[in-house]
């Protein structure tokens, strides 16, 4: 029997991300015509959620034309929750984790550091949180893989105002390799496998650089 693992974060009112605010509003109630119908207002890129090529490649696809079975499929987890903030995941790091070669082409690579448990929704989520160096974003490169999951803010720059594109090296290396980021995933300790079934279904919203994600671990 398959066991099924939610590892998406909870979209709330009032959250929100570089000053864009998550807002729901109910506009039709049952107060008035019988029935509730929300609208809702958020950044692409808050929460979990899956990162589109057009993130940063200029003239790269959108989230809509992303293949599922690019974010779908075989998952080998990395077990990184020792490292604590402001600590760099390294490619000795996950070279370690894979000394049985686990790890194979086309397969997505879940890197574990439980900090979206711990900080999510707090300052220290982006401002103190483990990074993947350029090193272990090449390592993934090379190992082929064709996502990755994280439960962390991977690019060190983004705990600095106002960063620019250029500067975040992870993504221009996972991104111009055509590596999917499926970003900010939560309850990755509940997976008790090395290898799962990783789904990870976002909206299609055309034209877009990202979209919020339904992201699961199956365990068979």
């Amino acid at each position: 029997m398959s066991r099924l693992i939610d590892l998406s974060l909870p979209v709330v009112d009032g959250g929100g991300r570089l000053g864009i605010q998550t807002k729901f509003e109910i506009v039709y109630s049952f107060e008035k015509e019988g029935w509730q119908g929300s609208v809702f207002r958020m950044f692409a890129h808050m929460g979990t959620h899956v990162d589109a090529p057009l993130h940063f490649l200029r003239g790269g696809e959108s989230v809509d034309r992303v293949a599922p079975e690019r974010i779908c499929g075989r998952g080998v987890l990395f077990d990184l929750s020792g490292k604590q903030g402001s600590e760099a995941i390294t490619d000795a790091d996950l070279e370690a984790q894979d000394q049985d070669n686990e790890l194979r082409e086309g397969d997505i690579a879940i890197l574990r550091t439980d900090w979206t448990d711990k900080h999510w929704g707090t300052p220290k989520f982006f401002g103190d949180s483990p990074y993947l160096t350029p090193e272990a974003a090449n390592w993934l490169v090379r190992k082929k893989v064709k996502a990755i999951v994280y439960d962390f803010a991977e690019e060190y720059v983004v705990r600095k105002p106002g960063f620019t594109g250029p500067e975040c090296v992870i993504h221009h290396i996972v991104m111009g390799n055509g590596i999917y980021n499926i970003e900010y995933v939560t309850n990755l300790r509940a997976i008790t496998k090395r290898v799962v079934t990783i789904m990870a279904l976002p909206l299609k919203l055309v034209g877009v650089d990202a979209a919020p994600a339904r992201v699961i671990a199956i365990e068979e």
